[in-house]
């Protein structure tokens, strides 16, 4: 099971930190690099971890196996609902030929056939636990953290790995809203990344649906416009707009 981790939300904080305080025209704009897809990996199964091949940092490719589970007492259950619904399917037969016979009741063979269509559904309850027993990458990524180790037992619901997609990596701005007047998607502008000093080009992606009344700011998303190789989420920089002649952003 993979489900949307809380801890993406804790990219936004250096962003929306700047709502509290608006930005000058003259001055770069502050900007946080995040990934478009952050994820916790989690389960439902209650088994023993007998695999998680993978390092924090490591890359994976989709389909790559993140984590496997001992399942084999998921096996044996499946097993067991197997001949289950074999035995159901003879009485069902016996049934329905007594059944033409006059030696049956219709009431015996519709309790039958209930009985087969119950075990069936214990098969198909069996074979869905064997399919989780791998979970596989949804995508290319890396593994931003392990949340347990191999031999644990897992437990239901709670996260046992967070990866991210390092290849979609997009810039969230907060910058003044008279900007809107200039502003539109498409608009391009440069990157300066503190942790490396590069200066990458971007643009405009998406502008925010509100402008935040109090600090008169709005949220701007914007994409790299080459290779972000070099960058990873959680990176933070200047966003440094084109401006005209009196110095306000174009």
């Amino acid at each position: 099971m993979i489900r949307t981790s809380l801890a993406a939300l804790a990219l936004f904080a250096p962003v929306l930190a700047l709502a509290q305080e608006p930005a000058s025209e003259t001055d770069f704009i502050r900007g946080v690099v995040r990934s478009t897809a952050r994820v916790s990996i989690a389960t439902d199964l209650a088994a023993p971890i007998v695999a998680m091949p993978l390092l924090d940092g490591e890359r994976f490719s989709r389909g790559d196996v993140l984590v496997a589970f001992d399942c084999s007492r998921h096996a044996a259950q499946r097993r067991a609902s197997e001949a289950a619904a074999q035995s159901a399917s003879v009485e069902l037969k016996q049934k329905s030929f007594l059944r033409k016979r006059g030696a049956a009741g219709q009431g015996e063979v519709d309790q039958a056939r209930a009985e087969y269509a119950r075990r069936q559904a214990e098969i198909d309850v069996a074979r869905a636990h064997m399919r989780d027993c791998e979970i596989a990458a949804p995508f290319d990524g890396r593994v931003v953290e392990k949340h347990t180790r191999v031999h644990e037992m897992a437990k239901p619901g709670e996260p046992l790995m967070t990866i991210i997609d390092d290849a979609a990596l997009e810039i969230e701005l907060v910058v003044p809203s008279r900007w809107l007047r200039h502003i539109a998607v498409g608009a391009p502008f440069r990157f300066i990344v503190d942790e490396t000093g590069d200066t990458v080009a971007a643009r405009v992606l998406r502008i925010g649906a509100e402008v935040d009344p109090v600090s008169q700011t709005v949220k701007l998303t914007g994409s790299f416009d080459g290779s972000s190789r070099s960058i990873l989420a959680g990176m933070s920089g200047n966003a440094d707009f084109p401006r005209d002649e009196e110095g306000k952003a174009l």
